[in-house]
């Protein structure tokens, strides 16, 4: 008789062996990083590279354990791998995660990526917007996915199809980086949260009824950004300024062949659709400059007050020549600022930005943009804004006129009725530690006095604006800073080195702004008799990042008119003098 020992090898040996040949079906302990034509397993020291900084995955630990693997795809034939492990990050499919206001994309957007030092690389066709992530289980449009772990290969598909079929569970994972993140395991759903809140001081010189020297909320919004599927990104923002709570931003945008995922895939972003209530497409800097990245603690006179602001609509908008060109087309209701319209007539709105030297070896010219947009419309509303000014976005409510200087008041009664055209052409430079942003824009607007009558006055509008901005602490911007090279309070020492204390990002800047309406806005009974029809202002100041979440901005305006302007109910002034301090949190 056999001891227990050698009566129980045979069992032992057989577990063993199924035991491996389970491990080998199923991948092992390993983690799996999935790519289209291939499984990269990675050890523990190389998954937790693949975290990467701000949760930005690191490939390379992952590259140096990769091999090829007969792949079963969830939802597709078998394939096997035929790349060399070199090939492993171009093969790696990465998924955008889409930030408010990724870097160069910012239409209607937040602001982009925060990644440090952001100028181009020897390889042009770099782009930070990219991160890598897994490949969704399901890729084709309308698939559900799973939920984050490897399905049966043995049955090689999906469970099938019932009506009554409950929502597919996902595990969710946090991070924060450039907001507050919960992204399901797979990909397919994501949410992130950001906060930017802006407190200003502004003391004027002269004061008057009623502008008062003040504590101000510009800002203080909410925004909710992700993803439903590779195919639908949504955004949503919740706002207060000089108003009520309400809701400044709400679209979604449909991509039929998937979001750009990878420098390899950026044909997927040549078309895009989006509706909703957005930005409309008008001059480089109310389209691609998102308001906490702003340079001055406002916008130029003329975007301030005569761009499109949001508005219903729809928008068709992609990247063309490998990432050359911008553009966008979309039709709107037409009234600033609006949630409604007033006739059947829509306007058209197109932009484009084009940066020519890319992709070439001219560092120097490479963050050159050269941009252009026009809209056209027939109106039939009441005017928003109601007056000019100088130091806030365009806003209808009675409280800005205690924090912002205004030099044209348009009379009780008048509205928009008729054709409105405006153009604009754009130049943006950055280089290194500098950045230029200029823009000239134009056009006419038809106004009438009343609802009522018939006659109708044009009046032309023109303006203009130069901005220059440099980094005294050295960071090189495209197009603005994301992160300080020595955020403010890092030491550098250890063990005996002396610590070196860390001052954050420092930026001058100075910008002079125009506007000019024609005069028939004063002589045919449109606007007050103390009004200005023309404006030039004047910012000079300093912003500083103490890191990349935290800006203090100095600022003195000037602003100076044609006509005496009213200050009070009996006094007028033709100059208005703005000492700003401004604190922002963004994340």
């Amino acid at each position: 008789m056999q001891d227990a020992p050698a009566r129980n090898l045979p069992r032992r040996v057989g577990a063993l062996l199924s035991g491996l040949l389970a491990l080998a079906a199923a991948g092992g302990t390993h983690s799996w990083a999935q790519s289209p034509t291939r499984y990269a397993r990675t050890s523990a020291g190389a998954t937790a590279g693949l975290a990467g900084e701000f949760g930005r995955p690191d490939i390379s630990a992952a590259a140096e354990r990769t091999f090829a693997f007969p792949q079963l795809r969830p939802f597709g034939d078998p394939q096997f791998a035929e790349e060399s492990p070199d090939d492993f990050q171009l093969s790696t499919r990465a998924y955008l995660s889409p930030p408010p206001a990724a870097s160069g994309s910012a239409l209607g957007t937040v602001a982009p990526l925060r990644g440090g030092n952001h100028r181009a690389t020897s390889d042009a066709r770099s782009d930070s917007r990219y991160s890598v992530l897994p490949t969704p289980p399901g890729e084709n449009l309308g698939t559900v996915g799973g939920s984050g772990e490897r399905p049966d290969m043995a049955a090689g598909r999906q469970e099938p199809y019932r009506p009554d079929m409950p929502p597919q569970k996902r595990k969710i994972s946090t991070y924060f980086a450039d907001g507050l993140t919960w992204r399901s395991n797979d990909n397919y759903f994501q949410l992130t949260f950001h906060n930017l809140t802006q407190f200003d001081l502004r003391v004027f010189q002269p004061t008057g009824d009623p502008l008062v020297d003040s504590f101000v909320l510009p800002r203080q919004r909410w925004y909710f950004t992700g993803h439903v599927s590779n195919y639908v990104r949504y955004y949503t923002v919740i706002n207060r300024d000089y108003g009520p709570l309400d809701v400044l931003d709400a679209f979604a945008d449909f991509s039929l062949a998937g979001n750009a995922t990878n420098e390899r895939d950026a044909d997927r972003e040549a078309l895009e659709v989006r509706v909703g209530r957005m930005k409309t497409p008008y001059t480089y800097e109310y389209v691609k400059m998102a308001e906490n990245d702003l340079i001055a603690p406002e916008r130029s006179v003329f975007v301030a007050n005569l761009s499109g602001d949001r508005q219903l609509g729809a928008m068709a908008h992609g990247r063309l020549l490998e990432q050359r060109l911008e553009y966008a087309v979309g039709v709107f209701n037409g009234q600033r600022n609006s949630f409604q319209d007033f006739n059947n007539g829509k306007d058209l709105y197109t932009f484009f930005n084009s940066t020519p030297f890319l992709l070439t070896g001219m560092e120097a010219l490479r963050q050159l943009n050269l941009g252009g947009s026009f809209n056209f419309g027939r109106e039939h509303n009441s005017l928003s804004p109601n007056a000019l000014r100088t130091a806030n976005q365009v806003n209808s409510s009675t409280a800005v006129g205690s924090v912002s200087p205004g030099f044209l008041t348009f009379n009780p009664g008048d509205i928009e009725n008729g054709p409105r055209m405006q153009w604009s052409a754009d130049v943006a430079y950055y280089y290194r530690s500098l950045g230029i942003l200029s823009g000239y824009q134009g056009g006419f607007q038809d106004y009438s006095t009343s609802a009522a009558t018939p006659l109708r006055t044009r009046v032309p509008m023109s303006g203009y604006q130069v901005t220059l901005f440099y980094f005294l602490t050295g960071e090189e911007i495209s197009p603005r800073l994301l992160e300080p090279r020595r955020p403010l309070g890092r030491v550098d020492g250890v063990r005996g080195e002396n610590p070196t204390r860390r001052i954050g990002a420092i930026e001058l800047f100075s910008r002079f702004a125009n506007l000019h309406m024609g005069a028939d806005v004063l002589t045919s009974g449109l606007a007050t008799s103390t009004s200005a029809n023309n404006a030039n202002v004047t910012d000079v100041g300093v912003n500083w990042y103490l890191n990349a979440y935290v800006k203090l901005t100095l600022d003195w305006q000037y602003g100076a008119y044609n006509r005496p302007v009213a200050l009070t109910t009996t006094g007028t002034t033709s100059f208005n003098n703005l000492f700003w301090f401004r604190s922002q949190i963004y994340f």
